[in-house]
């Protein structure tokens, strides 16, 4: 019966599509305290081609293989990166010299590029586990890390009382590329939180990567269940709105209005601001477009007979990562044309989302929680 169901489902779905594609774009409705940005929504043509039905793909499917697929894999990553890190830094704090804090840097940059790839999709424990929020604060709170060095030095300050503003990665990037210019060795104490703080993330991620399983397996009882089914569409929207939203403001505008002498674009002091960015689209378009057999918004959308709100958005997909090319591969990410051309894509990207392709979904769109600041 299930099967006959969705076979109608499909179906009907289809007929709604198809009759969408001949009409204009959809007009946006109002809501109340919704971000959605100002961007032009421009028509896509319609071209006459062949249709072929694409399979219904309940929302548990997308959130299932995204999660078995990708977040998982990218969360073990991430902790083994992480694990290599925590011993090259003690390995440099028991004998300090240049070589040890480059190895300790290069460890950090390839965790945080897995982290900040993982940050684009904060789904399942990442999110309810406030994991990004305990690893990846940030902009960094150098006064709050400093104070906290000194409070655990002097026995005033117990590592349960330290906050989330002076642990995590950004921290350690300060320690490792700001705080420390391997021309002399650190200060015992200096050493000692560096330790407690990759310590501390190992412990974040072993936490997380137990609790992947029971969600899966949670995503696997929800099918046909319709108002999980409803609600984890719901979600599932409004997190990559808020996670597209996250990066045209916090890691875009925001440090490109800056007039500080250095823009505070993410990851500056490691040189690592580009790579950051390109890996953060990378892990929105898996989630949005799917790729190597994982499944995506697209073929949810597809799934519904919604081809040409589908096809625009691998469009948009395709035109921030374009734009993104343009930004010079250097250590340094400046403001102007080129940046302000990313922010224009992005702000179309999040346009579709937030507007047609969340009106046809029929899903209220308001922010929660998604990067944990």
């Amino acid at each position: 019966m299930n099967g006959v169901l969705r076979s109608l489902r499909a179906a009907l779905a289809l007929a709604a599509g198809l009759a969408f594609a001949a009409m204009p774009e959809a007009v946006a409705s109002q809501r109340t305290g919704v971000p959605v940005v100002a961007a032009p929504v421009v028509a896509t043509p319609v071209v006459a081609t062949s249709v072929v039905a694409a399979p219904f793909v309940a929302p548990s499917a997308w959130m299932l293989s995204l999660g078995t697929d990708w977040l998982e894999p990218r969360s073990l990553a991430l902790a083994a990166a992480v694990g290599v890190l925590a011993d090259r830094i003690s390995a440099y704090c028991e004998a300090p010299d240049f070589a040890g804090l480059e190895a300790s840097r290069d460890a950090w940059r390839e965790a945080a590029r897995d982290l900040r790839r993982l940050s684009a999709t904060p789904f399942g424990p990442l999110l309810e586990n406030r994991t990004l929020r305990m690893l990846d604060f940030w902009p960094t709170r150098t006064a709050q890390i400093e104070s906290s060095i000194r409070g655990r030095a002097a026995g005033t300050l117990a590592d349960a009382r330290i906050g989330v503003t002076a642990k995590g990665l950004p921290a350690l990037e300060y320690l490792l590329f700001e705080a420390d210019d391997g021309r002399t060795a650190p200060a015992p104490a200096r050493c000692d939180y560096a330790r407690w703080l990759a310590d501390d993330a190992a412990g974040q991620l072993a936490g997380l990567n137990r609790d992947w399983p029971g969600w899966h397996e949670r995503l696997r009882a929800a099918d046909a269940d319709a108002e999980t089914e409803s609600d984890l569409l719901t979600d599932g929207v409004n997190v990559l709105i808020g996670s597209i939203d996250t990066l045209r403001q916090k890691y875009l505008e925001k440090p490109a209005r800056s007039r500080a002498a250095q823009p505070p674009f993410d990851a500056w002091r490691s040189g690592a601001t580009w790579t950051h960015l390109r890996v953060f689209v990378e892990g929105l378009r898996t989630a949005l477009q799917g790729d190597d057999g994982r499944i995506g918004l697209d073929d949810v959308l597809r799934g519904r007979g919604l081809l040409v709100l589908a096809d625009e958005l691998e469009r948009r997909i395709a035109a921030v990562t374009q734009a993104l090319q343009t930004l010079p591969v250097t250590s340094r990410v400046e403001p102007g044309e080129a940046l302000e051309a990313v922010v224009a894509a992005v702000e179309r990207l999040q346009a579709l989302l937030a507007r047609d392709i969340a009106d046809r979904l029929n899903v209220s769109v308001g922010f929660g929680e998604n990067d944990g600041d």
